[in-house]
């Protein structure tokens, strides 16, 4: 049965972040502050069967508009998709592919080339996979697998979750007990800080990627779905976090840490505290985004996540220049 679906754009944020919410595989990520945060074009794509909107897509281009690209600092951009609850299983699996047969035909058709990771919460990949099986000459996607790690809040508690970490992060907070946090942290310090732990590793941060964490930065604390703290170890800050929220989850997207104080537990204790609030908002998960470098996977994965796959996608049109 041919495809009965309407592929449009919509300027109508509101919607659009109510749909993103609603999604299973939604994510701030997606919505549309964050993405204004980029400082880059994109459109917002609906998919709609009968005038009634099954999936979505936000769709991050280049200055040239032929380009799909995956922006720095964000993780997942993929396919959305608006669930019937009533469907079973194997109808829901059936409507999504053939939404993303659809979805695939639209971006391949639209762009040269198309970047972006899909959501953890989305498994069946195989349209990208099956895109021009049999006829490979004419472009196929490539895929990359990934991981984040997803810790389950239902599972923290205050009184027992430090026993659920690491011996020693438990042995770091406990140095870190004395340590102070700061709920309402400064830009500006972090920033200056943000740089001088990249210079520790020899690496300069290019001006450009300095502006757009500041964009993403203020955008999310003003809007009020994001917080910047701080832990300051004997009145010297020693580290900072900023943290995203949406409706189900917590993103861990930025720190930065005094080298000078890195032996202080300011890291962990920061985490930790951060891990509580997240629960206290009444959030479902934490999200640590992304365990894909050794030690910093190593990190994350100290204060018990599990870990989940997720897919890095990329397609570029055999008559592209």
């Amino acid at each position: 049965m041919a495809n009965q679906f309407d592929w449009v754009e919509t300027a109508d944020y509101g919607r659009w972040d109510e749909l993103v919410e609603a999604s299973p595989q939604g994510s701030i990520f997606s919505k549309s502050e964050f993405l204004l945060s980029l400082q880059r074009p994109f459109r917002l794509y609906l998919v709609l069967e009968r005038q009634q909107p099954l999936a979505l897509l936000a769709a991050v281009e280049d200055g040239s508009g032929r380009q799909l690209v995956q922006s720095a600092f964000t993780p997942y951009q993929g396919i959305l998709f608006v669930d019937d609850a009533k469907a079973l299983a194997r109808q829901r699996v059936a409507e999504q592919f053939r939404l993303s047969e659809f979805l695939i035909a639209a971006l391949v058709a639209r762009y040269e080339s198309v970047s972006m990771a899909m959501s953890c919460h989305l498994d069946d990949i195989r349209p990208f996979l099956w895109h021009n099986y049999h006829h490979p000459q004419l472009g196929q996607f490539s895929c990359q697998p990934r991981y984040t790690a997803i810790l389950d809040l239902d599972t923290v508690e205050a009184a027992s979750y430090a026993a659920q970490m690491r011996a020693c992060r438990r042995q770091e907070l406990k140095k870190g007990a004395a340590c102070s946090i700061d709920r309402q942290a400064d830009l500006d310090q972090f920033i200056d800080l943000y740089i001088r732990t990249f210079a520790r590793q020899e690496i300069t941060v290019p001006p450009a990627t300095v502006a757009l964490v500041r964009s993403i930065a203020s955008r999310a604390i003003g809007g009020g779905y994001g917080q910047l703290c701080s832990c300051a170890a004997n009145d010297e800050v020693a580290a900072m976090s900023l943290f995203l929220f949406d409706r189900r989850r917590a993103y861990y997207l930025f720190a930065a840490n005094q080298p000078r104080l890195r032996n202080s537990g300011a890291a962990t204790r920061l985490m930790y505290e951060n891990i509580l609030e997240a629960k206290r908002r009444g959030l479902r998960e934490l999200d640590f985004v992304g365990a894909n470098s050794p030690k910093r996977a190593d990190f994350k994965l100290s204060f018990n996540p599990q870990l989940k796959l997720y897919f890095d996608l990329r397609y570029r049109s055999p008559d592209a220049a």
